[in-house]
């Protein structure tokens, strides 16, 4: 009911004359006709750190510059160039634009700051990519199905820190961390952002999990079938 995947290419980019001339002529390549190609940065300063990425928005009537800082989002259908984001701005950038954006590409500069949206994503890698040679360890399947249920079951519309949505998530973070399974905050915000959540809630997961990792139980209302590990347990078995 509520899954809202990623059905757009992505890329990664190193910061380099290679990677970013690669990753303008990415998005030129996804764009069609009457298309916006959208190029954000955090601050609009920002901007005059790379000559090419400033001259591509000076010199074409048809590339928009957005910033994150006061909530810049993509106005126009095409595919959206970002400059140096982490993963949080990732979010907030696709909370109201996804249904906008015909492509995504990442210009990095702090490679372990993207690694586990990287992970899961397995976008084009474009210029340089050793940086990515070495990805984050992969979730365990258990871990993988209750995200899974999560992204089927909560409103994406609404915030993981309150509510429904809160008691869900924070439900089956304690289940499995009191199942004995290993939970890495990082590496479910990245699989979170390359299956579909936005805005802040992958921020929220994440620091759910570094919470529970640290012994806190935030609350939660929602009760869990006893043998809801085992049954996604059983799931994992089947696929396999």
């Amino acid at each position: 009911m509520f899954d809202r995947d990623v059905n757009y290419p992505c890329a990664v980019a190193s910061y380099d004359a290679e990677g970013i001339g690669a990753a303008i002529d990415w998005c030129c390549e996804n764009m069609q006709a009457g298309d916006t190609l959208t190029v954000w940065t955090s601050l609009k300063s920002n901007l005059r750190n790379c000559s090419e990425l400033e001259q591509l928005v000076n010199r074409h009537s048809n590339v928009e510059h957005v910033t994150g800082r006061g909530g810049g989002s993509v106005r126009g259908t095409g595919p959206v160039l970002m400059a140096w984001p982490d993963m949080a701005d990732i979010g907030e950038l696709v909370q109201y634009g996804s249904h906008r954006i015909r492509a995504l590409c990442v210009i990095t500069w702090n490679e372990d700051g993207i690694r586990p949206w990287v992970t899961a994503m397995q976008p084009a890698v474009l210029g340089d990519g050793s940086a990515w040679e070495d990805l984050t360890p992969e979730l365990d399947p258990v871990v993988i199905e209750a995200l899974k249920s999560m992204t089927l079951t909560i409103n994406h519309n609404n915030t993981i820190s309150a509510g429904f949505e809160k008691d869900k998530v924070v439900s089956i973070l304690l289940a499995l961390h009191d199942g004995g399974i290993r939970m890495e905050s990082e590496a479910m915000q990245g699989w979170a952002l390359a299956n579909g959540w936005s805005g802040k809630n992958p921020s929220h997961l994440a620091k759910y999990v570094e919470d529970i990792n640290e012994g806190k139980r935030p609350r939660s209302r929602h009760a869990l079938r006893r043998d809801y590990i085992e049954g996604l347990r059983r799931r994992v078995a089947d696929d396999a």
